[in-house]
Order: structure tokens, then C-alpha cells, then sequence
């Protein structure tokens, strides 16, 4: 892009330059036409008054010779007009250093200085026979004065004035043919920059176009398939991991080895994060990324993330100790669940970089502004920190795994309107401060309750999710039928009432979103949950679409299928 701007720019300023230069000649030649007729207009306008002041010296000398009255008057004037037009004389006929006649062509020198005209030396004798008459010491020949003799004069003083105005218009005419010369060669510079610098310049602007057009759009299918696999990659891992987390948490074993049941609970909890920072990633890229406020128990969403991090302290020989002010136990409407992310991410690094000592959690309520502190006996920061970039090769060694958890950290408190600062522990370690500003629930809670006797579809092609499901809403004391692809789910709801349906959406034969769209056509008051390892928006906005009423991601556990089903059926609960 920088070469094609550069070669404009380049082709533009000559075309520029050239075109600059053509008016700059034709402004020159403009006023070289009016300074030429200025000039010429005083040439003919001397030339002009030398027919009239012959007359005049004429005229007085004829009296002055012919009459004595007035005779003071008539010299005084025939002094003064002869003076004008020896003056007039003499500048029309002047010269430069070389001798030449700087306001005479051709013609005029023939005429002024060559026979038959000597028109300079017929001047020359009037203006001495005049002088003689005005001195009255010299004989003067009356006949210089005499009709006929003025009568050939102003003949040739006519012929100097005609001569004069041919001239200028020469001139004119000169200066006019060299600016219709320029006005040409502007015009065919102008249709020459047309097809040699405007068009090819267009043609490779054009072909710059397409090529960042097709740039664009290869990146945007390179975007879009990154987007697909990794909601592809995040539906297979979710897939197994429902089933593994299920299972740890349903197993019956002795109390010695519950230590290695919290170990795998901590290590499936690590594998579900690492996940969601995966696809938070991909959300903050696309500028995708929201809050989902919910009202929930603030102790007990911090209370949830500190338990499976005990394991982590204990395995590395270290002390957790927590520091909880009772005033968390209330109910507080914020995303519970990017709160949990950011005291996951803390404590994780937290951990990561302390080989001895222990992690301290402080959190308070005051004033509706949670004040939370994680500091640790680590290494602590290389140098201090502001603001986390997301350039990791700007972040602090401090940082490790995937290098984009504390990115979202900040993300999430900027969303929040909360604040976030690092800062050395001593003697050793580092300290985090969070500040963040929550909004109270003062409604007043109705206990969760589902309606009795709900009778359910769970439609699910992997058995193991089917297993998971179905026990836990027959945990819940729900009825449950289940369905292995939407074309059986179709001919089950023809055939048999539910009161909900679970529906997953990657499936053989026919996918929950036909069967979704199937199935809300032939009843839109039954309500259809999509139950889906898949985290992609586009895919849970077409999945609504179809009729679907809510979602829940996989791993799923028995709150979140409460919620689901609480806000499904909250009008016939109601």
C-alpha cells in the first residue's frame, strides 16, 4: 500500500509541476500582453499628437508671419507646442547602446529615415524653421508653413501613426498565437497525464483494491475457520470432560484417598478454565465479548473458586488462608461467573510463582464496593505494573501458562468499572488489589422451585452426556425420556407430551436445529433448552432462532440445569 501511494504521490506532483509551469507561462505571457499594450497605446498616442501639434505650430506660424495682433500669444503658444513636439520627436526615435530605433520596426525606419519618406529630416527642417520664428534673428522660409507643405506632413505623420498601430497589433497578435499555443500544449499535457499517469494510476489503485479486497477477505475466512475450530476443538474437549467431572464428583471413595478425588477435581476445574480462556480470547478479538449479569450469593461464588484451589495450596506445601468478612453473605447482581474467572486467575498465578510460604485472600463489602487482595510470598514483580497489555511480549515474567488469563482480567474489571492494581509484598512476594462495584439485590427471593411431576426429552447422540443428564434431572425428581438424534425426538413428541426438551445440536441424521425448528412449529409453547458443548454466538443465536428458549454449555451441573428450567417455566411455576 506504502509503494502505490508513494508512486501517486511521485506521478501527481510532476503532473502537478508540469501544469503549474503552462499556467505560469500563460500568467507571463498575459502580462507581457499588457505591459506590450500599454506601452504601444503611449507610442500611438505620441504619435497621435504629433499630427496635432504640427498643426498647431502651422497654424501660429502662419499668423505670427501673416499678422502682428496677439503676437505674444502666438509665440508663447507656438513655443510650447513646438517644444511638445520636439519632445514627441525625439522619443520616438530614440535608441539603445547599439544604435537601433527601440520603438520602430521596419517600416517606420524606412519611413523615418529612408527616401521617399525622411520623414526625421521633414521634422527636422519645421522644427528649425520654427525655432527661426521664434527667435525673429534668421530669415524664415514661409513656404515650410505653407498649405500643401503641412498638408504632406500630416500625410506622413498619418502614415507613422497607421505604421505605430500596425505594430502593436503585430504584437498582439504575437503574444495572443504563443497563448493559444500554451492553452494547446496545457490541453495536451492534461489528456497526456490522463493516459499516462491518471489512468495507469487508476488501474493500479484499482488492482491495490482487489488485492487488499481479497487480503480482507482471505483473513476474514482465516478468522472465520479459526473461530470454527475452536468451537470445534471447545464441543470435543467439553464432550468427554461433562462426563469426567460428573464422574469424579459421583464417586463413593474412603476417606484417605479423597485428597486424590480433590486432585482431579482441581485438575478437570484447570482444564474447563483453560478452555474458557481459550474462547474468551477468540470473543475479545471479534469484539464479541459481554457481561451476563445474574443475581447470586457473593460469598458463595468466592467460596466456590477458593475450595478448589485449597488442593492447589496443599499439593505445593503451602498455607491458603482466607479472610472473609461476613458482610459477603448477600445476594449481588454482577457476572458471577467472570468474578470467578478473576479470582481464578489470581490465585493461579499466585501459586504458580510461590515455591514456599502462603496465598492470603482478604475480601470485604463496603458501601456496595467489594475489596478483594490476594498476596503471596512468590518472587514478586521484576518491575512495576500498570496496566496489563495485551502484547505478551510486553507482560512481566511474572505471567505464565497460555499468557492471556490476566489480559482478561482486565478486560472483565474494565467492564465491571472496577480497578485492578499489582504491587510488591514485602519483604517478598506480590499483592493484587481489586476494587469493584456491585450492585445489591434487594428483591426479595422466592425459594427455587420446579413445578411437580415434569415429564422431559433429553435428545442427545453421545451416551455418556445422556447418562449425565438424565441423572441429573432424575436427581431433581424429573420424569426423563431420552432420544439419540431429532428425527427419533420428532416422532417421541408427535407421540407423547413433555413439558420441556433438552436438545443437543451436533447430532447424526437430523441436528438439534431442524429438530429445534420442528418442533416449536408444531407447538411454541413447549418450551426447548439447547444443551451443546458448542460455545459459538452465531451457532446459540441461530439455535434460538429456530425456537430454542435458553442454553446451557456443557460440562453442565444440577444449578445451572435449575436455572434453565426455572426461567423456562417460570409461567406455569408462576
Amino acid at each position: 500500500m506504502f509503494n502505490i501511494v508513494k508512486s501517486i504521490r511521485t506521478r501527481y506532483r510532476w503532473a502537478l509541476i508540469a501544469i503549474a509551469l503552462l499556467i505560469s507561462v500563460s500568467a507571463l505571457l498575459m502580462q507581457y500582453v499588457f505591459s506590450v499594450q500599454k506601452y504601444d497605446a503611449k507610442i500611438i498616442n505620441i504619435a497621435g499628437k504629433q499630427r496635432m501639434l504640427s498643426q498647431k505650430i502651422a497654424w501660429h506660424s502662419n499668423a505670427l508671419i501673416n499678422q502682428t495682433a496677439n503676437k505674444e500669444q502666438h509665440l508663447k503658444s507656438l513655443a510650447h507646442s513646438l517644444g511638445l513636439f520636439e519632445q514627441g520627436h525625439t522619443f520616438l526615435l530614440t535608441k539603445n547602446k547599439q544604435g537601433e530605433a527601440i520603438y520602430l520596426n521596419a517600416a517606420l525606419v524606412d519611413l523615418y529615415y529612408a527616401a521617399p519618406g525622411n520623414l526625421d529630416a521633414e521634422v527636422s527642417s519645421f522644427i528649425k524653421q520654427a525655432k527661426k520664428l521664434l527667435t525673429q534673428q534668421e530669415q524664415v522660409n514661409p513656404v515650410m508653413f505653407s498649405v500643401g507643405e503641412i498638408e504632406a506632413l500630416l500625410k506622413k505623420l498619418d502614415t507613422a501613426v497607421s505604421l505605430f498601430e500596425q505594430q502593436a497589433v503585430t504584437k498582439v497578435n504575437w503574444v495572443a498565437n504563443i497563448e493559444l499555443l500554451c492553452w494547446f500544449l496545457t490541453l495536451a499535457l492534461l489528456l497526456l497525464e490522463l493516459r499516462f499517469v491518471f489512468m495507469p494510476m487508476e488501474r493500479q489503485v484499482l488492482q491495490t483494491l482487489l488485492e487488499y479486497q481479497q487480503q480482507k477477505e482471505f483473513a476474514e475466512q482465516v478468522s472465520q475457520n479459526k473461530e470454527h475450530f475452536i468451537a470445534r476443538a471447545s464441543h470435543e474437549f467439553r464432550t468427554p470432560l461433562q462426563g469426567l467431572i460428573s464422574s469424579i464428583n459421583e464417586l463413593t471413595i474412603p476417606s484417605s484417598q479423597q485428597q486424590i478425588q480433590r486432585q482431579a477435581q482441581y485438575c478437570s476445574v484447570r482444564l474447563l478454565a483453560m478452555l474458557d480462556e481459550l474462547q474468551d480470547l477468540q470473543a475479545l478479538s471479534l469484539n464479541r465479548w459481554s457481561l451476563k449479569p445474574t443475581s447470586d450469593n457473593l460469598l458463595t461464588t468466592l467460596n466456590k473458586i477458593l475450595a478448589v484451589y485449597q488442593y492447589g495450596c496443599t499439593e505445593k506445601g503451602l498455607k491458603l488462608i482466607t479472610e472473609l468478612a461476613p458482610s459477603l453473605d448477600c445476594a449481588v447482581i454482577v457476572d458471577h461467573a467472570r468474578l470467578q474467572q478473576i479470582v481464578s486467575e489470581l490465585l493461579n498465578n499466585a501459586l504458580k510463582f510461590t515455591e514456599q510460604g502462603e496465598v492470603t485472600v482478604i475480601a470485604t463489602l463496603n458501601n456496595h464496593q467489594l475489596e478483594l487482595s490476594i498476596k503471596d510470598s512468590g518472587c514478586g514483580f521484576s518491575h512495576p505494573v500498570d496496566q496489563l497489555e495485551l502484547d505478551n511480549n510486553q507482560q512481566s515474567n511474572h505471567f505464565q501458562g497460555l499468557r492471556t488469563g490476566l489480559t482478561r482480567v482486565q478486560y472483565i474489571v474494565n467492564a465491571l468499572n472496577g480497578d485492578i492494581r499489582f504491587e510488591n509484598n514485602h519483604p517478598q512476594g506480590a499483592i493484587v488489589f481489586l476494587s469493584l462495584p456491585l450492585e445489591m439485590d434487594t428483591s426479595e427471593t422466592m425459594p427455587t422451585r420446579l413445578p411437580d411431576d415434569l415429564k422431559c426429552l433429553v435428545v442427545e447422540d453421545n451416551p455418556l452426556n445422556m447418562l449425565v443428564l438424565t441423572k441429573l434431572l432424575s436427581s431433581l425428581n424429573i420424569q426423563v425420556e431420552s432420544a439419540e438424534n431429532g428425527k427419533v425426538a420428532c416422532e417421541m413428541a408427535a407421540e407423547n407430551s413433555y413439558d420441556v426438551i433438552f436438545m443437543d445440536l451436533n447430532m447424526p441424521v437430523m441436528d438439534g436445529f431442524e429438530a429445534t425448528k420442528l418442533l416449536h412449529e408444531k407447538d411454541k409453547t413447549r418450551p426447548i433448552i439447547v444443551v451443546t458443548a458448542n460455545t459459538s454466538d452465531s451457532d446459540i443465536a441461530r439455535a434460538k432462532a429456530c425456537g430454542a428458549i435458553s442454553h446451557i454449555h456443557k460440562p453442565i451441573d444440577q444449578q445451572s440445569i435449575i436455572a434453565a428450567l426455572n426461567d423456562a417455566l417460570l409461567t406455569e411455576v408462576d
